[in-house]
């Protein structure tokens, strides 16, 4: 039954990938077309991926002031964890506590053998041991399924470009009132850049809001993919159903790892969506129906 989950989000991660593939070709095929030569292309869309590609997880630990707890430091959710990995024949990821006080729990990475989970203490402080499991089988069912790394590849050129518009939006509204004469020396190399590429931008723009759909479409089958596995594993979806509901209960999480231009998703979203169309996650109600 897992593995029929698993097997159902591998089309979706292809259909999404193509879809993608599309969004991306549009700007890059521009690009070519104005005249931009093919290694300047290149360098661009490597510097694009590659630095989120390497660097993911250090930048979510940096976003959520998370740190890299030992065993010791945290004997049951590494016991937990532990268990879980063995179960699945997987290499024990890292494991991260932030200090935010609403539960929820991340699991970042670009490959089986390089993830991270990351739990908030908020969690630690509001699940019990067993509800603590569910929870990480959830998590755990992310790095089974490879779809952590997945998010992490599709992801980046999105995230770059949203990262383009934040810098440029930042700029626009510095400069939308009077500043200091020095301040002005200061952002003129990047306000000479901003003017001079002020098109691009707007395409660009363009390109990341179409780019999220088929990602967000993915990560709303991923979730229930992970909470179908984790019921499997555990043998409790009512258990999960009701830690879903738990940790919904307590309030909308403070952590969005989506608005620190990190492609990951909490265990609950931090921000419902009001249309489902765009929303990171389905429902709690939609998840619950699905395990009970």
């Amino acid at each position: 039954m897992a593995r029929r989950s698993a097997q159902g989000l591998v089309p979706r991660m292809i259909v999404a990938m193509a879809l993608l593939a599309l969004v991306y070709a549009v700007p890059i095929g521009l690009a070519l077309l104005s005249g931009i030569v093919v290694p300047v292309v290149v360098v661009a869309v490597a510097l694009a991926v590659l630095p989120q590609w390497w660097a993911t997880e250090w930048m979510a630990r940096q976003a959520t002031r998370a740190r890299i707890v030992s065993p010791e430091e945290q004997p049951e959710l590494h016991a937990v964890l532990d268990r879980l990995c063995a179960l699945n024949d997987l290499p024990k990821p890292r494991v991260a506590v932030s200090d935010d006080p609403r539960p929820n729990a991340f699991t970042l990475g670009r490959s089986r053998r390089h993830t991270t989970v990351m739990v908030t203490q908020g969690l630690l402080d509001t699940l019990e041991p067993d509800e603590l499991t569910v929870a990480m089988a959830h998590e755990v069912a992310h790095i089974r399924h490879r779809d952590v790394a997945f998010m992490t590849l599709a992801g980046s050129l999105t995230i770059a470009m949203a990262w383009g518009m934040r810098v440029a939006r930042r700029y626009a509204r510095r400069h939308s009132r009077p500043v200091p004469f020095l301040q002005q020396v200061r952002d003129l190399p990047v306000m000479f850049f901003l003017a001079s590429f002020a098109s691009w931008i707007a395409v660009l723009w363009v390109f990341s809001v179409l780019a999220r759909l088929p990602l967000r479409a993915l990560s709303r089958s991923r979730e229930l993919a992970a909470d179908h596995d984790a019921a499997v594993q555990t043998g409790q979806p009512a258990l999960l159903a009701a830690t879903l509901l738990k940790i919904s209960g307590c309030g909308i999480p403070g952590t969005d790892l989506r608005a620190a231009t990190i492609p990951a998703v909490g265990l609950v979203a931090a921000e419902p969506a009001r249309h489902g169309w765009w929303s990171s996650h389905p429902t709690i109600a939609q998840r619950v129906n699905r395990l009970t």
